[in-house]
C-alpha cells in the first residue's frame, strides 16, 4: 500500500525509461483532476510498480509524463484467494470493490449446485476494472487477478497444491476467527462462500475431505458479498492480532 500523497493513476506499460504517456481513460482521469504541467502525480502498474512523477504536457489525446522514480512492492502477504458465488444483480460490484481493498489477491467464482447466477461473456472485463478503481482507491499496488468460473472440486484441487489454508463460512460452525490460530500464520488463504440457497451436503463433505476449517461468522443470515467481505476482514483481524 502507497501512502496518500500525490494522486494515483494506472499505466500498464511504466516500463524503465525516463518518461510516460497516459491516453484513454487514465487521460480523462488525469483531467478531471485538474492537474497541470508541473503537478506532481503517481503511477502504478498493477504488478506492485509505482512511479512517481510530473506532468510534463497535456494534449487532447495523451498526457505526457516525466518520471522521477520508480520502486517495486511486493505482493501483499498473505495471499488471500477468494473462491465465491456471483452475487445477483450489480452486488457483485460491492464484493469486488470491498474485497480488494481489504487485501484479496484472487477472485475465482465457483459453480454451485444451489448457485444461480452465471456471469456474461463480458463479465471479467468489467470486473477487472472495478478491482483496478479499488486498487486506485485504497493505494493498494497489485490489481487482483479474476480467475474463470469452475466447479468447487476444481476449486479445491486448485487451492491445496499451493498450501493454501482453505476457510468456509458456514452458519452452523461453531468455530471462531478465535479459534483458528493457524490461519494467522498461513501465507495463503483460500476463502470459500457458497450461495444463498446454501451448500449441499455433498459441497460439505469436498470442502470437510480436503480439511477446509469452517468458521461463524455470526447469526445473521449473510447475503454472499457480504459474508465474503466478513471472511476477509476476519482473517486481517487474525494476523493483526497475532502481530500485536
Amino acid at each position: 500500500m502507497t501512502a496518500p500523497r500525490d494522486p494515483l493513476f494506472y499505466c500498464a506499460a511504466l516500463g524503465t525509461g525516463g518518461d510516460v504517456v497516459l491516453t484513454g481513460d487514465e487521460l480523462s482521469h488525469v483531467k478531471a483532476q485538474r492537474l497541470q504541467p508541473g503537478d506532481s502525480l503517481s503511477l502504478f502498474d498493477g504488478l506492485g510498480q509505482i512511479a512517481q512523477g510530473q506532468v510534463q504536457s497535456i494534449g487532447r489525446r495523451e498526457i505526457r509524463i516525466v518520471i522521477a522514480q520508480r520502486r517495486h512492492q511486493p505482493p501483499p502477504a498473505p495471499h488471500i484467494e477468494l473462491y465465491c458465488a456471483v452475487p445477483k444483480g450489480d452486488r457483485i460490484a460491492t464484493l469486488l470493490d470491498m474485497a480488494t481493498q481489504l487485501g484479496m489477491s484472487r477472485y475465482t467464482p465457483i459453480r454451485w449446485a444451489h448457485g444461480v447466477v452465471e456471469p456474461g461473456a463480458r463479465a471479467k472485463e468489467r470486473w477487472q476494472r472495478i478491482c483496478l478503481e479499488a486498487c486506485k482507491q485504497s493505494r493498494r499496488l497489485h490489481v487482483p487477478e479474476i480467475g474463470a468460473t469452475v466447479a468447487l472440486a476444481s476449486a479445491v484441487t486448485e487451492a491445496r497444491p499451493s498450501g493454501a489454508a482453505l476457510l468456509l463460512a458456514h452458519p452452523d460452525s461453531d468455530r471462531t476467527p478465535a479459534s483458528l490460530p493457524a490461519i494467522a500464520s498461513a501465507q495463503r488463504i483460500a476463502l470459500f462462500v457458497g450461495p444463498e440457497g446454501g451448500l449441499t451436503e455433498g459441497e460439505l463433505t469436498t470442502l470437510r475431505d480436503a480439511g477446509a476449517e469452517f468458521l461463524n461468522l455470526g447469526d445473521a443470515i449473510l447475503r454472499i458479498e457480504t459474508a465474503a467481505i466478513a471472511l476477509i476482514a476476519a482473517v486481517n483481524v487474525m494476523r493483526t492480532t497475532k502481530k500485536n
